[in-house]
């Protein structure tokens, strides 16, 4: 890849890359672009100008680098003499010359409307937006497969970088046991809210007073939603399931994930194999698990030769006791800052860095506390609901409310705490983008 990369670099025809939404990841993504050989942002989309102006700014970009326009044929030809555009119109992003498109919005509607409209006009694109993706992925890259252009999940995020794990393992014959992530979770986070959620995250009174922090996605990254978004995107790339409806997320140490992440019969907690599972880096009461994978990746894996697992022992795998099961990890993602990976792949080889092949897995709407008839949802992060992986199959007969289409929808019966929500419950809003989507590509519903 780098001698592809430094050939275009040389040439003086790096891909051209248009990154929408300059937030956290967006940012990360900008600085790590201007530094990486052979592309180049190409177009700075935000809906917020000021804010992708100040991002392109902490990256490192000169003043005299950018240009402002929300005109496409203006746009174009900044591009052409390579400066870059900073732009709060999407259009710009979707329609100008460039190659790939990056969606980092967070929003699952917009992104879902960005990736198609980007897919439309024939170019490729890297879905940082997870949400997104666990509502339409999908419908998107069957888009994408019928343009001969790439969908794919943004390398340096969990899931692809679990995917990478994942397709190492069976591609050299190993039989993956469970694949996931860590992450900080106890049971009581799950009745958390914004209101204290930055503060339980560990930020500082001075940085919660700053204001520059999302209370509500620092709430969901807490109660199991986003690992319940992330696990599902995993979970339609690979194939595994969750064991349980929800997940077990038990505490453990890099050394403990293949002794508890194994079957009942050989001492673990699972029920089957061949799972999705998220372990915490504190106990329940909030004390921290020594020796965790708080920011890393994992799989758990075994082979049905008895040579193979002593090797695996030998070269200094954990394994658990019986020395059947192992576990390869990740330590660390560095989100945005690996992205360039996804965007190199697609350009240069036409293949993602992971990408949805099945409808597997749901994230459903459950109530965080008892909720009355009249109340109104309020999606992710919020105070009303948290999302609970759950299997295709039962989303589907239960006729389960995903938690990415949930806001806005008003109760019209009760339900009561920990209950997973159906579209029997309430009443639905007009449907949005993404919801039309699913039914175009008869997704489930």
């Amino acid at each position: 890849m780098r001698e592809r990369l430094l050939a275009l670099e040389e040439k003086g025809k790096p891909i051209r890359v248009a990154v929408v939404g300059c937030g956290r990841f967006g940012s990360m993504m900008l600085a790590q672009i201007l530094r990486a050989p052979g592309m180049e942002v190409a177009v700075a989309c935000d809906i917020d100008g000021k804010r992708a102006t100040d991002a392109l700014a902490t990256s490192g970009y000169e003043p005299d680098s950018l240009s402002y326009s929300s005109d496409v044929s203006i746009a174009n030809d900044s591009i052409r003499r390579r400066i870059t555009v900073v732009t709060e119109s999407v259009d710009v992003a979707t329609q100008a010359e460039v190659d790939v498109v990056v969606e980092a919005t967070g929003n699952p509607d917009l992104g879902a409307k960005h990736a198609s409209d980007a897919i439309s006009a024939g170019k490729h694109v890297v879905m940082v937006n997870v949400e997104a993706d666990v509502l339409v992925g999908l419908a998107l890259k069957r888009m994408a497969d019928e343009a001969s252009v790439v969908y794919s999940l943004a390398y340096g995020d969990q899931p692809a970088v679990i995917e990478e794990l994942y397709d190492w393992a069976v591609s050299m014959g190993f039989d993956v046991v469970a694949a996931g992530k860590g992450t900080k979770y106890a049971p009581d986070y799950r009745r958390g809210t914004p209101d204290d959620a930055l503060l339980r995250y560990g930020y500082t009174p001075d940085e919660v007073a700053a204001g520059n922090l999302n209370p509500k996605m620092y709430n969901s990254f807490l109660d199991g939603t986003k690992s319940a978004v992330e696990m599902c995107a995993v979970a339609n790339m690979t194939g595994l399931v969750p064991d349980v409806p929800g997940m077990h997320f038990p505490p453990a140490s890099v050394e403990k994930i293949p002794v508890l992440l194994a079957p009942k019969e050989h001492g673990g907690i699972l029920t089957r194999t061949g799972i999705v599972e998220i372990v915490s880096c504190v106990y329940p009461d909030g004390t921290d698990v020594p020796d965790s994978l708080r920011w890393g990746v994992y799989v758990v894996l075994t082979s049905e030769s008895p040579y193979l697992r002593q090797c695996l022992g030998e070269y200094g795998m954990a394994m658990d006791p019986s020395g059947t099961y192992g576990v390869m990890y990740r330590p660390y993602h560095l989100v945005g800052m690996e992205a360039p990976v996804s965007i190199a792949r697609a350009y240069l080889y036409g293949e993602p860095t992971g990408t949805p092949q099945a409808y597997v897995g749901e994230v459903a709407a459950a109530a965080r506390r008892d909720l009355a008839p009249g109340e109104t949802l309020d999606g992710e992060g919020g105070y009303t609901v948290y999302g609970l992986l759950v299997e295709a199959d039962q989303a589907t007969s239960e006729n389960l409310l995903p938690i990415g289409l949930c806001h806005g929808a008003r109760l019209t019966r009760p339900v009561t705490r920990d209950q997973i929500v159906s579209y029997a419950d309430v009443d639905m809003p007009t449907g949005g983008f993404a919801h039309k989507l699913r039914e175009a590509h008869t997704q489930p519903p």
